[in-house]
């Protein structure tokens, strides 16, 4: 059970834990199947885990950065949260076809790695700069 003042931190964690998922799953998941083809038949991600992803984001970044903002005041977390759930959104659409691109593969890992790697910094930038809080806003 996590008690109110640790929900935020909780939030940032999961946050950063979702962000590196994906971006182990957009990274490792092809450079596995490169170095080993014969289990490229074997791993295989559902559909659905994009669009679970950026479900389970949005809502840990929007709790997260909001509470950061309170303490520390800096727009800078929420400026790259947005930039990174709207590349996630971005590699979504491109992994569903609703982009009309010439290789929607390589935008999905593209975009959704560039998401993941933003989103992680925002989290990162939050969960410092609000234990760097000395009661002042910057």
């Amino acid at each position: 059970m996590c008690f109110p003042a640790a929900r935020p931190r909780f939030a940032d964690l999961l946050g950063i834990t979702l962000s590196l998922t994906c971006l182990v799953h957009c990274l490792a998941l092809p450079i596995l199947i490169l170095l080993a083809p014969a289990l490229g038949t074997w791993i295989a991600t559902p559909e659905w885990v994009h669009a679970a992803i950026l479900m389970l984001a949005l809502p840990a970044a929007t709790f997260a950065i909001k509470d950061g903002w309170r303490r520390h005041g800096r727009l800078a977390p929420a400026a790259l949260a947005a930039t990174g759930i709207g590349f996630l959104a971005a590699g979504l659409a491109a992994h569903e076809g609703w982009l009309a691109l010439a290789d929607p593969e390589t935008a999905d890992r593209l975009l959704t790695s560039l998401g993941a790697v933003t989103l992680a910094t925002a989290h990162l930038l939050n969960w410092r700069w609000r234990h760097d809080y000395r009661g002042r806003l910057r």
